[in-house]
């Protein structure tokens, strides 16, 4: 995975579940960064630093009051 500190802009669909956007994000940026997720994507989880809680998996970003320009974290 990219090293910390690296920042991505993703335009995400706020009617989707978190899940999701977290096999889709870890997808593309592995596609950018020439890289291979050897875990299971499934234990990650992204936190957002303006409310600084991580995201309920099974609520969409909408319903974990995500709004535009938020900055999220994969972890």
């Amino acid at each position: 995975m990219p090293s910390l500190g690296t920042v991505y802009d993703f335009k995400l669909n706020e009617d989707v579940v978190v899940s999701v956007v977290i096999d889709e994000i870890s997808s593309i940026i592995c596609q950018k960064e020439q890289c291979h997720i050897s875990g299971d994507r499934n234990e990650f989880l992204l936190f957002s630093e303006d409310k600084r809680r991580l995201l309920s998996l099974g609520l969409s970003l909408y319903e974990n009051d995500i709004k535009t320009g938020d900055r999220l974290v994969l972890v």
